[in-house]
């Protein structure tokens, strides 16, 4: 029976099996008998995440921390380049992004607005 390379979506592997029919394995078998990363607990979680610029889905692991609040309620934000306004209602943790083409057409962090009384 001939041999098929495949390669593994978590290490990037290749490998070879005897051809058969079905789905093909998305692991190899290394990856399949390896415990749980170490890092693996309640704070992370694998998943699946789907790049058009990728052929196949990749597995990640991420940190899913939750993050204390650091900008609470509402607030208004401002990109400093191209004057473009934003308004949340909500608590972030981080600075909102924002696709700027007023500079070089790259993601940019708003900076808070300042109110006037």
């Amino acid at each position: 029976m001939p041999k098929e390379s495949l390669v593994c979506e978590l290490c990037e592997c290749s490998w070879q099996r005897e051809q058969s029919r079905g789905r093909k394995p998305r692991l190899c078998p290394n990856c399949l008998s390896a415990p749980e990363p170490q890092v693996q607990s309640s704070s992370t979680k694998r998943i699946v995440i789907e790049d058009p610029s990728l052929r196949r889905p990749t597995l990640k692991v991420v940190d899913t921390t939750v993050k204390p609040i650091k900008y609470k309620g509402k607030n208004d934000w401002i990109c400093p380049h191209c004057r473009n306004k934003v308004k949340t209602f909500v608590g972030l943790t981080e600075e909102p992004m924002h696709w700027c083409r007023g500079k070089s057409s790259t993601y940019l962090p708003l900076e808070l607005s300042r109110q006037e009384a």
